[in-house]
Formats: structure tokens, sequence, C-alpha cells
């Protein structure tokens, strides 16, 4: 069985490759280890498609549900991920595999063994069923907020950033309101428009509609000022600097 890893931390990559060396359930090679949406999506434009593919769901340039949206994927799909609870309740409708992290011996030989008992028309709708599922995600175009006695819509549109602070998520509007919000930020992130907004680092989701400059910082990283006070500066690391560029300049 011929697999790719799609991961961008190493550790976990080195972690990954030795408990498939030692799988029980079927001899598995790594053909190729990428760790970009923009490398995989080089790759499976070029190359064949394997038996297997492994996914981290978070990667430095995005989630990888960007890659279906620009490659046509013909393997079936293990998605890894840290985050259980809200990744496993969204997406196990779409019957789609998954590693918590750490990743164990045990777990990845049930994920196998499910492929690998898999007929040629079962993996077909399979492959069907995870592009279709991923390719119509809908993003949110209103939030409910839930307040201990009364809720109420909040547009999307409205809101210039999300942040959050000690498991906390809020979003901030231009009239200086915060709204709490009930999901995390990386469930935001997987749902918001990425045409308008922009996952800054772990605190910060921005609109574009918010953003009033964006300055050098130290080490090659990037500041970036809103049109309101945030509560904390926001920073964008060296690695996501290029892709806030490309964001920032995109007019569709």
């Amino acid at each position: 069985m011929k697999a790719v890893i799609i991961e961008d931390e190493t550790t976990a990559v080195n972690s990954l490759k030795a408990i498939l060396a030692r799988n029980n359930v079927s001899p598995v090679s790594v053909i190729a280890e990428l760790e970009s949406i923009e490398e995989s999506v080089t790759y499976f434009r070029n190359m064949p498609q394997p038996d297997i593919i492994f996914m981290d769901i978070h990667l430095a340039d995005g989630l990888v549900f960007k890659l279906f949206e620009q490659v046509e994927i013909g393997s079936p799909v293990v998605f890894t991920t840290a985050y259980d609870e809200y990744a496993l309740q969204a997406f196990q409708v779409s019957s789609i595999d998954y590693l918590l992290k750490p990743v164990t011996q045990a777990s990845l030989e049930r994920a196998l063994n499910k492929l690998y008992l898999f007929s040629p028309e079962e993996r077909s709708a399979h492959i069907l069923h995870t592009n279709h599922a991923i390719r119509n995600r809908h993003t949110i175009k209103s939030l409910l907020i839930m307040l201990a006695d009364k809720f109420y819509p909040l547009a999307v549109e409205d809101v210039l950033f999300f942040y959050t602070s000690n498991e906390k998520v809020a979003a901030y509007t231009h009239d200086g309101k915060q709204h709490p919000v009930d999901r995390t930020l990386d469930a935001l992130n997987e749902q918001l428009d990425e045409h308008l907004f922009f996952r800054a680092n772990r605190q910060f989701i921005i609109s574009r509609k918010a953003i009033k400059d964006v300055g050098l910082w130290f080490g090659s990283r990037l500041s970036v000022n809103l049109t309101v006070t945030t509560p904390e500066r926001i920073i964008i690391s060296k690695i996501k600097s290029p892709l806030f560029k490309k964001w920032i300049l995109r007019e569709d």
C-alpha cells in the first residue's frame, strides 16, 4: 500500500511513519511527505494517486480542506488532528476516518483495517463522498449569539475580528461591542469566507475591511493594525506573512 503524508510537523511525520512501518494490517510504503497545501496541490497535479493519504487538518498555510478545492483527490483519506471534540462532531457524518494526535498503533490499524476491507465499489463511493462533503461545506453568514436571558443573530459581515482568550471566543464589531461566540477559533476558521477573513494567529481571525495598515515587525514578521482597538497586538508569523500578503492583494 502506497501512502502520502501531508503534515507540517516533523515529529508527527516521523511518529506516523514509525507506526506505519510496524503495523500488522498491511505493508505501507510512504512515497511522499508534503508540508503545505501549496506543495500538495503541485504534487497531486503531477503525480499518480496513492492508495491512501494521511492529512493533518491544520497546516501552516491553512486548512487542508482547501486542497480539495484546487485538485481532484482520488484516494481514500484519513485525517489526523489534535482537536477531537469539534472535528469529530463536524466530520464524522462524512464517514471519514480520523486519527487523533498523538496517533497510536491501535487507532491507525483500525483505520487501515476499515480501508483495507473496502470493496472497489465501496472505496470509490468513499472517495466521492469525501470530496462531495468537503467541497459542499457552507460558509456561515450569521452567528447566533447566546446570552443568559436572550439570544440574537449577528451578521458575519459586521464582525471586524474574532479574538480568543482563556478558551473563550468573542466577535468584535465596529461599535466596540463584544459578542460571545459559542465556537472555537478553529471551527470559525473552517466556516468563514476565506476571501473576507484571515487567521492571523492563534488568537485572532481578522476581517479584510478592518485592516488599517500593516507594519514590519521583528524577525520578518508583520504587525497588523485595525481600524479599532484590539486586546493585544496582532502579529503574523514569518511563515504566514507571504500567505497574508497574497490574501490582502486578492480581488476576487
